[in-house]
């Protein structure tokens, strides 16, 4: 069964074409990895897939979209788990489901209880991406989007990552880019552009 539908997708910039009647039928969960050069539209394809790009000719299955931008955009005035926890917080929501959930998301990217509790300008970049990465991984969509997510982290954190990002996969689709190697990335299916 398709989860997420794209159909003759043709997208450029001026007279540069980007995307050329890019088709592709994805299931509702799985890893898959978007890869090539740079330029090639792997994040203009990302930003059409959450609808943030609205120029483009073609059909796109709506569907909701979790999305980690290449800039972190973290909330300046806000810890680093109540930046994960504002996704999470809907009107409703059990405040201490959401905080548990955000809690466990970021210990299993190898934050302490007083690193959860530091402003972005406190955190290295890596310890920022990581909390992006677990903003992004809270918000509880069908799709997470994630583009560059291991970029600014080391060896042994991203093994933690792709780990995470592997479990994931099992009840969501996860469409990933990156530039790193790809040996190591569990994905059902690696598309170039």
């Amino acid at each position: 069964m398709c989860n997420l539908s794209l159909r003759h997708i043709n997208k450029s910039f001026g007279e540069q074409q980007i995307l050329t009647e890019f088709s592709y039928d994805f299931p509702k969960t799985g890893l898959f990895l978007l890869k090539g050069e740079s330029g090639k539209g792997k994040t203009t394809l990302l930003r059409i897939i959450a609808g943030l790009d609205k120029d483009y000719t073609g059909d796109v299955t709506s569907l909701p979209v979790s999305y980690l931008f290449q800039d972190k955009r973290l909330f300046p005035t806000l810890s680093a788990i109540e930046n994960v926890t504002l996704v999470s917080a809907k009107k409703g929501a059990d405040m201490q489901v959401v905080n548990e959930r955000a809690e466990a998301l970021l210990k299993q990217l190898q934050f302490t209880q007083q690193d959860m509790q530091k402003r972005p300008h406190e955190l290295s970049g890596g310890m920022q991406q990581r909390v992006a990465i677990a903003r992004a991984i809270a918000f509880d969509a069908p799709v997470l989007l994630l583009d560059e997510p291991t970029k600014e982290l080391d060896q042994q954190n991203r093994d933690i990552l792709l780990s995470l990002i592997e479990k994931e996969a099992t009840t969501r689709l996860v469409i990933l880019v990156t530039h790193d190697e790809v040996e190591n990335i569990p994905c059902k299916q690696i598309i170039s552009l």
